[in-house]
């Protein structure tokens, strides 16, 4: 038997990281409050069916513990272990997708128990029935029998009909976070007699992400003689050690060329899982970018972090992934590789505002000495705030243009996912002058469409590539209802 079924949660107190669900279950139970169908939801490996199995027992269970656990002593509990226990039937929807499937399991849920108080059927992969074999079992879980118990678990939600969800009560289990995937791997570790490096178990935590039935196959196939060391996960799932991806990043900042073909070469040679690389490289900078936040530094680790994002994206799509890594790598250091335009756009929106606030303080400096002073140094007060006005801006206005609506509105028509923008500006009012771009909206959904923070940087920087103005972007809400037909006329 495999550690995963052995160590296999057979009650509420050997259950793992879903303390909500639990506690929700344990206190219908004690109540008698308990329902004919119940669904789980979340992905694989976060014990929808464990805990599926646990409910079953408990409906069962002819001597409950005095902390309202299954006894796994009486009859009916020794039977369900041993895999005799026919009134539990369990169902993988996968293979039984047809409403014939379905017609059967009604016609045997009319009949009694054969041993115990429930018949208790467990639907696993729900998702995967067809539209006519979901209408079939929504005629019994609207009348079910009173000696009946519906237990379905799918990890795709959005596939279940409403009519089903509704005659059901929903749990939505949580990812089993790496401190509870750790504190488990302990225990098993303890209670088999293998020693672990407190390294490795992490590792695997981490490796697993958040799925506990994987992370105790890892841990059982890398236990080799009860040992479980961290160069054993290394070596055989080609990983690097920390003070590789330290070098590898220092080189890459510093765009020491030599150093890093030679840590590429490495890479090379050990076969590296490109794909694993990548996942270690990220963890190690999402580290880095917090602990760096408000220094220097960051932009840097940035630029690395998103080019490996880009890259690990494009994986499945390239023939040869390493020389995928390659070539990006060497884009950052020969720096061609550019941040996402966003964050760009983001950096100069930070800057221009920044700008404004440093004028608008310096305006209020030069305003009060010209009124302190006369008129022999007024004219040296003008030339002064003259001087420091930008050259960059004077040449700004100097091309500046009338701001033209329909050209604005034309150009983010063209745009590719813009439409909306374009229809919902067609459909308001304009107030323009010297600072100010006010746009007054015909209804509140427009309004909500267009007064958020990426929107208005958005047109902010439209009028001033178009008609070189640098112009505040007001969102007001006007109830104009007939405007709202205009938008008609965008396409």
């Amino acid at each position: 038997m495999s550690l995963y079924q052995k160590y296999r949660p057979k009650d509420f107190d050997s259950l793992i990281g879903q303390e909500f669900v639990k506690i929700s279950l344990q206190n219908a139970l004690i109540q008698d409050k308990t329902v004919w169908a119940y669904l789980f939801y979340w992905s694989r490996g976060t014990g929808k069916t464990s805990v599926a199995r646990i409910l079953a027992r408990w409906f069962n269970c002819l001597n409950l513990t005095k902390e309202w656990n299954p006894c796994h002593k009486c009859d009916n509990c020794e039977s369900f272990n041993d895999g005799e226990f026919i009134d539990v039937v369990e169902i993988d929807a996968a293979s039984n997708t047809g409403v014939d499937n379905i017609r059967e399991l009604i016609e045997r849920a009319q009949f009694q128990p054969n041993q115990a108080k429930y018949k208790v059927y467990i639907i696993d992969e729900v998702h995967m029935l067809s539209k006519w074999a979901f209408n079939a079992l929504l005629k019994i879980l609207e009348e079910p029998p009173s000696h009946v118990k519906f237990i379905l678990a799918t990890t795709e939600i959005h596939k279940i009909p409403e009519t089903i969800i509704s005659r059901t009560q929903r749990y939505d289990f949580k990812k089993i976070t790496e401190d509870d995937i750790s504190e488990r791997l302990r225990h098993i570790s303890k209670s088999e007699d293998i020693i672990a490096d407190e390294a490795a178990l992490s590792l695997i935590s981490r490796l697993s992400k958040w799925w506990l039935r994987d992370a105790i196959s890892l841990f059982e196939q890398y236990s080799i003689w009860w040992y479980l060391k961290l160069e054993y996960l290394k070596h055989n799932l080609q990983l690097v050690w920390d003070e590789f991806l330290v070098e590898f990043s220092e080189n890459i900042i510093n765009k020491d060329k030599d150093r890093v073909i030679k840590n590429l070469e490495f890479l090379k040679w050990k076969w590296i899982d490109v794909k694993i690389f990548i996942e270690e490289m990220v963890f190690y900078l999402r580290n880095k970018l917090i602990a760096n936040f408000w220094k220097s530094e960051f932009s840097s680790y940035i630029e690395i972090f998103e080019a490996l994002q880009d890259i690990y994206s494009k994986l499945r799509f390239v023939p040869d992934t390493f020389s995928s890594l390659e070539i990006w790598i060497l884009k950052i250091i020969s720096g061609r590789f550019l941040p996402s335009q966003e964050w760009q756009k983001g950096q100069e929106w930070k800057k221009n505002q920044e700008w404004q606030k440093q004028e608008q303080k310096t305006l209020k400096k030069e305003e009060k000495k010209e009124n302190v002073g006369n008129d022999g140094n007024h004219s040296e007060i003008k030339s002064e705030k003259e001087e420091k006005i930008p050259k960059s801006e004077i040449k700004k206005s100097e091309n500046s243009k009338p701001l033209n609506i329909a050209e604005l509105i034309e150009k983010i028509k063209k745009e590719p996912w813009k439409w909306f923008v374009a229809m919902t500006l067609k459909a308001s009012k304009f107030d323009i002058d010297e600072k100010n771009c006010i746009i007054h909206t015909s209804t509140k959904f427009n309004y909500d469409k267009l007064n958020t923070p990426e929107l208005r940087h958005y047109l902010n920087s439209k009028i001033e590539e178009l008609f070189w103005q640098n112009l505040n972007i007001l969102i007001e809400f006007g109830e104009d209802s007939n405007l709202i037909w205009e938008a008609l006329d965008v396409f």
